[in-house]
């Protein structure tokens, strides 16, 4: 099953955000390489900071150098050169002139130190207000592991959790604290990604928890699943 399939994109949506931790940039990457070869023009965009690219990269480009790429390559990684490993957003400006060229704009919008669990602070995640689906992030491979190893950002909600360790009832409340009030308000899903690593039963159980759809997987392995008659019509 495709990634754009398993979190159930609509054919309408034109800017997807990730947000979350355990494996925004891997899902953008994914989702990026799906559309592409279906003949989409496909830009990625942070709204805050993230890792330099490999290749694909328009850094500190011109709104006509990132429409060439798009045109000739069919996708491109734009922004702003932040420091030697990561890059910031595009200039507002140039932003408007080469969103409406790609045909999908894929965001960045939340930062979590490389950590698999995060929870934000106010004033994040930093949301486009063109973004009309959200996909909200997070690591398995934190389960059993000290919180303050394993959430950016844990001493917001320290008091919520009374193990030291992450435990597989805590992921729903932590997910909820922090992005519940984005799943009311926008279209979109919970991934909840490395179950490879703690199996996947665990997971399915972590997913029941859900009120909002919500699917378990791999992107390592690109393995995605979901629970049966789950979809975002029904609490979206």
């Amino acid at each position: 099953m495709l990634l754009t399939e398993a979190l159930q994109i609509p054919p309408s949506a034109r800017c997807i955000c990730a947000v979350g931790a355990g494996g925004k940039t891997s899902l953008l990457y994914e989702l990026a390489e799906e559309y592409r070869q279906k003949g989409k023009r496909v830009l990625l965009i942070t709204t805050t900071k993230m890792y330099l690219p490999e290749k694909d990269g328009v850094l500190d480009g011109t709104a006509e150098e990132i429409k060439e790429k798009l045109e000739r390559d069919g996708f491109a990684v734009a922004g702003s050169v932040f420091s030697e490993e990561k890059m910031g957003p595009l200039p507002q400006a140039i932003l408007d002139e080469v969103f409406s060229f790609a045909d999908v704009v894929l965001v960045e919008a939340d930062g979590s130190k490389r950590m698999p669990l995060k929870m934000p602070r106010q004033g994040e995640p930093v949301l486009p207000e063109t973004c009309d689906f959200l996909v909200t992030v997070a690591g398995l491979s934190a389960l059993e592991q000290p919180w303050e190893q394993v959430c950016h950002r844990f001493a917001l909600v320290s008091s919520m959790f009374s193990g030291k360790t992450v435990a597989e009832g805590d992921i729903f409340p932590l997910l909820q604290a922090g992005y519940g009030t984005l799943w009311d308000e926008i279209q979109g899903c919970v991934f909840l990604n490395q179950a490879e690593v703690v199996g996947w039963d665990r997971a399915e159980r972590i997913a029941a928890d859900f009120s909002v759809p919500c699917l378990w997987g791999s992107l390592r392995q690109k393995q995605y699943y979901r629970k049966e008659g789950d979809s975002h019509e029904r609490s979206i």
